[in-house]
């Protein structure tokens, strides 16, 4: 299996729901190469959270702190909402005064499979006195590595490789850059004629995306292994031994490792390598992937050293490792850890041969710390720093007094804007599995009066709550509009045995019981009004809500609302037949399986479903929506669905986006509250949904 196909049967474990194909086969949002500026108009008066708030705020998307820990390197995206475009930068900020120096664009966003836009860390010269960055400063050209000068500001094209740059590192004691590169794939020749094509393929027939085009992403990309060198700029094809040394594969495949090194990784099945300087010691990242191993899918470390011939587990009880990376002289490794419950990562070390791990930094509850890096010394660490209400600054961390210092905060206005403060609660459902989630009040809010209560899914935490899961809805401005709001996490996935669907329920069940008991509990408290609840979902928090919506009558609106069905189980495509079968889902739906089948299909549960549901879904992924779409209009219940051209499975058009808050705001204040937000163009939408309002009574 290659990389990206291995990518993306990770990413579906983790969402339980289909990734897009590759990065870049469907592209709508546009890129602004004007340099994200770091000044806004101060507030004329306090005021609450606004959608546009949310769009415009300046994101974090790579952090370094230079070798010599006086400069830390941040790259910065922000949403233009009138050109429907993105922007980003690129500063450099003093360590020692927090001076910003704005070194312009950065160049197109970094999207990925599901066109999200993946942070990458800006990189650094060994002497502190560059900067390096993968980066394209027009969509029409290839990715290659950009640098920086320190000194003047200047950027300038480093590397000049026919392809791709799809990753590098620097070797050979700082005087190279080695580079692996993915070569251009052929381009499409005008033709009156395409050969037919031999089903099923690497295809996935619910994507509305042509098959050619399908067949074109799917192709696993040639890749070539370069080195640059610094000093001169020569640029050359990397030797069989660097590339050995060097490159991931030559790493899994070294010669030179003993029968019972090969014996230990191969138990594993690492999916990514890290040599220290010097290649003395390799880290692997391996995934918890086998249910007699671990009972929830998770990420840990091993490393091998290659003086002391052994492969140690560097973290045998943790379940998410985030980030892992050497110190400069390959004497040190840092990583960093999640618990799976919401808190902040934490910041370890080990030695070199993965022995002696110890906790470096263990956060104060209610801040939530990420993207680390570190110094040349490992004594200073460049990090983001956010909580609940505050979106993620930029800090340094002094390793020796365990002192937090902001360095730079991206969106300083921000802090002026009233914010409900986030409480974190805790519970077990029925199951005796244990949930958590965190709950804002109005804005204004009375004691003794109770309120409608508005459910975000699938993941939470201590960081910053924005828009909950694909950044659908706006928590903040649902507040600021008199809803309580419920962020709750689904909890751990689970690892489950091949064909027991009896334990792949409970991925569904488990969160729906949680969901059930927190509504008891925050009803119990007189905070919510328990006949006037909303859910909403993305990805497998769609699922959670379909689930919710068809096995318990405990909301009153929802918004993303989607389960497997049947029909998706015919035009799955092999990827999605595998995991089907795995999860007790696989061969004829009206057959063996059957029974499983109706107790997770909306369409199947459709006549018990009382809540209007709104769906707003992307241009390639509607076709799975319509059972549910047709079901309840069949039957006369409330549905509407929009679908949103030229997006993946994240809607990240600018414009979409606010689309997307401002109608999920005014469905949960119409069905929830019966009110309108009266605009011209929003005549039509309410006449809809007053029709809706009458097919949905008794």
């Amino acid at each position: 299996m290659g990389r990206a196909a291995r990518r993306l049967l990770i990413l579906s474990w983790l969402t339980g729901f289909p990734a897009a194909l590759v990065a870049q086969s469907v592209q709508g949002a546009r890129f602004d190469p004007a340099p994200v500026r770091l000044t806004d108009p101060e507030p004329a008066k306090t005021r609450p959270v606004t959608s546009m708030d949310l769009l415009t705020l300046r994101d974090a998307k790579g952090v370094s702190i230079s070798p010599d820990g006086k400069w830390v390197a941040v790259v910065i995206g922000q949403a233009e909402y009138n050109a429907n475009a993105y922007r980003s930068g690129l500063v450099v900020v003093s360590a020692a005064d927090g001076r910003v120096r704005c070194l312009g664009t950065a160049g197109v966003p970094h999207w990925d499979e599901i066109n999200q836009w993946v942070a990458e860390d800006p990189r650094w010269s060994a002497d502190s006195n560059a900067v390096w960055y993968r980066a394209r400063m027009r969509e029409s050209d290839r990715w290659q590595i950009w640098t920086w000068s320190l000194a003047t500001g200047r950027r300038r094209q480093a590397t000049h490789v026919e392809g791709d740059v799809e990753d590098y590192r620097l070797v050979s004691n700082g005087r190279a850059l080695f580079l692996t590169v993915t070569k251009p794939r052929a381009a499409n020749s005008v033709q009156n004629y395409e050969a037919s094509v031999l089903f099923p393929g690497p295809l996935r027939p619910y994507q509305s995306i042509s098959v050619p085009r399908q067949l074109k992403l799917a192709e696993e990309p040639s890749r070539e292994f370069w080195v640059h060198e610094l000093r001169t700029g020569r640029e050359r094809m990397a030797t069989k031994g660097e590339v050995r040394a060097w490159s991931a594969e030559g790493l899994a495949a070294d010669e030179e490792t003993t029968p019972q090194e090969h014996d230990a990784l191969s138990r594993y099945h690492p999916v990514e390598a890290k040599p220290s300087s010097g290649g003395k010691s390799v880290a692997y990242l391996y995934y918890t992937d086998n249910a007699s191993e671990s009972q929830v899918l998770g990420r840990r470390l091993l490393v091998r050293s290659k003086e002391n011939h052994t492969v140690k587990e560097v973290t045998p009880s943790a379940y998410f490792v985030d980030q892992y990376w050497w110190r400069a002289d390959g004497s040190e490794l840092y990583f960093t850890i999640r618990a799976g419950r919401g808190r902040s990562h934490e910041l370890w070390r080990a030695a070199a041969d993965g022995s002696n791990a110890e906790r470096v930094f263990q956060p104060a509850s209610g801040d939530y710390f990420s993207s680390f890096s570190s110094d040349a010394a490992g004594r200073r660490f460049a990090c983001l720093v956010e909580n609940n209400v505050t979106p993620p600054r930029v800090a340094l961390l002094d390793r020796s007094s365990a002192r937090i210092r902001v360095l730079l905060d991206l969106n300083p206005s921000f802090e002026a804007l009233e914010r409900s403060a986030a409480e974190r609660i805790e519970g077990v459902n029925k199951y005796g599995e244990s949930w958590y989630g965190y709950v804002l009040r109005p804005l204004g809010y009375e004691p003794g009066k109770r309120y409608p209560m508005i459910i975000t899914t699938y993941r939470s935490g201590d960081y910053f709550l924005r828009g909950a899961s694909g950044d659908q809805n706006p928590i903040q401005v649902y507040a600021a509009h008199g809803f309580a709001v419920l962020c709750l996490d689904v909890g751990f996935i689970r690892n489950i045995r091949p064909g027991h669907f009896e334990e792949k329920i409970m991925d569904w069940a488990s969160p729906a019981a949680s969901v059930e008991s927190a509504v008891q509990q925050l009803a119990q408290q007189g905070l919510i009004d328990s006949e006037r609840i909303g859910m909403t979902g993305f990805s497998r928090g769609e699922e959670i809500t379909g689930y919710v919506l068809s096995h318990a009558n405990l909301v009153q609106a929802a918004s993303g609302a989607a389960m497997l069905e049947p029909y998706f189980y015919f035009m799955a495509g092999t990827e999605w037949w595998s995991i089907l079968k795995n999860w007790g889902l696989g061969g004829w739906p009206y057959g063996q399986s059957k029974a499983n089948w109706e107790q997770i299909a909306m369409s199947r549960n459709a006549d018990r479903i009382r809540a209007p549901i709104l769906e707003n879904v992307s241009d390639t992924e509607y076709l799975v929506y319509l059972p549910i779409y047709r079901s309840l209009a069949d039957l006369g219940k409330p549905i509407e669905m929009h679908i949103y051209p030229n997006e993946l499975h994240v809607r990240n058009q600018p414009r979409h986006r606010f689309e997307i808050y401002e109608r999920n705001l005014d469905w949960f204040l119409f069905w929830l509250k019966r009110e309108e937000r009266p605009a011209p163009e929003k005549t039509g939408q309410y006449d809809r949904w007053r029709r809706l309002r009458l097919q949905a009574r008794p």
